[in-house]
This record gives structure tokens, C-alpha cells and sequence, in this order.
């Protein structure tokens, strides 16, 4: 909330009235449009989840993944880089009747096929704006860009070669825990060989599943691409409600695309304060500066916040429901014994 009354701030504290009056016209239709995209995005990372998490439960219900690929934002978005989405996840699927366990191997796998998605996905954007030109070449770009492959790269090939590479395992396992015991940063050696062990073997077990299933895994790669695709072109009606016409849809996909790349390191809870400078940046001299300020808000009002609050809203319906089952199961319980 901070960040975002800063962003808010910083963005309305030069033009205020031009920039409120481009946000009081804004096309409804074409904004719910954009909405919808986002959460066609979200849905395609449920069926992701069902797909993997039916292998370890066949009874699973598609629409509670679904409610929890929506809930996924809300964790995700509070968090730095993101990462309390993958944890609370698993907490969820347990409720769903998948182990711990089990819930860690499907995260391990969601995130081979994300990396290959996202990098095949950068690699299109790139091509596509070497035809159209519409992000123009600088250090930053350049260098922002770079550094978004290299670390996806570290990280995708990193996970194949603690699959598929002893020597890596025994590494962690033993050299790594040494040299961080030694610095005195791991006070336990052998509970963190547990822990570590514990995760490798789920990677390994989640990389290796779908390795076996070669058609599933293809699946699962579009799936999350199409994902990855609806979420960036969300820029597009959004732009419409903003009725900026001047920019086409493939060359908004590109420099949406170009934002999220720039911005991804950057480990504040949602990318907040890099992701709209970024974006500012890319569309400065495309838009007036009002419009771009105004549009910039409306996206990340769709893109991020909306998410954030439906999965925070979604988060507490889902507790109030677990506490009623569990009130309701612990007096059937007491009945039956009495």
C-alpha cells in the first residue's frame, strides 16, 4: 500500500487535472475486456495445476484449482519476487487432498514449463520488434533485457542439471552446506542436507514426470504461454479505454512485453515502482505524458491490483469456508460419539 500511494503520488503530483480528466473517460467495455484477458491468464495457469496435480489425486476438482490460481495473485503480489505465491499454493492443494509433497513436485514442475514459455515468448517479442522497431535500442533496454535472459537461462538450465547431474546434487548436498556452515549461515548442517535433499527429490520426480509425458508436457507449454500471452496483451483494450488508437496491438504486446522483462529482477512486492518507471519509460515520445500516466495506472490497476484484491477477497471466503467445514465436521464428530 505504501509503494502504491508513492507510485500514485509521484505519477498525479505534476498534471493532476490533465491526468484525471483522461481517467474519468475511460471505455468501460474495453476495460472489462482487459480484465478478462488477465483472468483468461490465470485461468490457463489453473488448468496448468489441475493437469499436474490430477496425477496425484484424481479426485481433484477443477474449480478449486481455478479458485486457487485466483488466489495465487493476492500471495504473489505482497510478496518480493513473488515469492509467497508458490508456498501458500501448496498449503491450499493440501486442503485439496495433495501432500505437501506432491504440492511441491507440481510447483517444481510449473516452473520448468514457465521458464520455457517465458523465454520462448521474450525470444518472439524480440523478433517482432526487430520487424516493427518500436522499442528503440539503448543501454538500458539492452542491458535490462540481457540480464532477464541470462538469469531465466542460469535458472532453466540449473534445473535440468540438478535433474540430471549427480555431481551438482552432491555439490549442494555436501560442499555447498559446508561452506555455508562454516560462514555460520546455516547453523544445522544435517536438518538442511534433510531439507535440501527433500527438494531435490521432488524436482527431480517433477522433471522426470514430465519428461515421460512428452505430449502432456508440450500441453502444458502452450498452456502456459497462452497464459503469459493474455496477460501481456491485456495492454491492448486497455489502451482502447484509454482510446489510444495510435499504437498497434502487436507493437503494445511488445513494448508490454519489453516492460515485464525490464522489470522482473526487481525484487519489491509486485515489481512496484520499477514496473511503472519502466513502462513510462517505453512509452515516452509514443503518448502525451498525461496519457501515458493515465494509461500506466489503469494498467497496473488490471494487470496487478485487481488480481491482487480478487485473490485477497477469494483468500478470505476460502478460510471462513474451511473454518465452517471444519466446525461442522468436528460436531458430526462429537454427535456420533456421543
Amino acid at each position: 500500500m505504501v509503494l502504491f500511494v508513492a507510485v500514485l503520488f509521484f505519477s498525479l503530483k505534476d498534471n493532476f487535472k490533465d491526468i484525471v480528466h483522461n481517467l474519468s473517460h475511460v471505455n468501460i467495455l474495453w476495460l472489462m475486456l482487459g480484465i478478462g484477458f488477465v483472468f483468461l491468464s490465470k485461468y490457463f495457469i489453473g488448468l496448468t495445476t489441475y493437469e499436474l496435480g490430477v496425477k496425484e489425486n484424481k479426485k481433484l476438482s477443477l474449480s478449486k484449482v481455478i479458485q486457487i490460481s485466483l488466489i495465487y495473485p493476492f500471495y504473489a503480489g505482497i510478496t518480493p519476487s513473488s515469492i509467497g505465491g508458490e508456498g501458500f499454493e501448496i498449503f491450499y492443494l493440501k486442503q485439496c487432498g495433495i501432500s505437501y509433497g506432491g504440492g511441491t513436485n507440481i510447483q517444481m514442475q510449473k516452473f520448468i514449463l514457465y521458464e520455457i514459455s517465458m523465454i520462448s515468448i521474450n525470444v518472439l517479442v524480440i523478433i517482432l520488434n526487430f520487424f516493427t522497431g518500436i522499442v528503440v535500442d539503448s543501454s538500458f533496454v539492452g542491458s535490462a533485457v540481457t540480464l532477464n535472459f541470462i538469469v531465466n537461462l542460469i535458472l532453466l538450465g540449473g534445473s535440468f542439471l540438478i535433474t540430471y547431474n549427480k555431481w551438482i546434487k552432491n555439490f549442494i548436498l555436501n560442499g555447498g552446506v559446508n561452506i555455508l556452515s562454516k560462514i555460520r549461515i546455516i547453523k544445522d548442517p544435517d536438518k538442511s542436507r534433510e531439507k535440501i535433499d527433500e527438494f531435490l527429490v521432488n524436482f527431480d520426480e517433477g522433471a522426470k514426470t514430465l519428461h515421460k509425458d512428452k505430449k502432456l508436457f508440450w500441453k502444458l507449454v502452450v498452456y502456459n504461454a497462452l497464459a503469459i500471452i493474455f496477460l501481456t496483451i491485456a495492454a491492448w483494450p486497455v489502451a482502447r479505454a484509454m482510446h489510444i488508437k495510435e499504437i498497434s496491438i502487436i507493437n503494445l504486446f511488445v513494448l508490454a512485453a519489453y516492460a515485464k522483462m525490464m522489470c522482473l529482477l526487481v525484487v519489491t512486492p509486485g515489481n512496484s515502482g520499477a514496473a511503472e518507471y519502466c513502462f513510462i519509460y517505453l512509452f515516452t515520445g509514443l503518448i502525451h505524458e498525461d496519457g501515458i500516466m493515465a494509461y500506466m495506472l489503469i494498467w497496473r490497476l488490471v494487470t496487478y491490483y485487481v488480481p491482487l484484491v480478487t485473490g485477497g477477497i477469494m483468500a478470505m471466503s476460502w478460510e471462513r469456508r474451511r473454518v465452517r467445514e471444519e466446525a461442522i465436521s468436528a460436531k458430526s464428530q462429537n454427535g456420533n460419539a456421543l
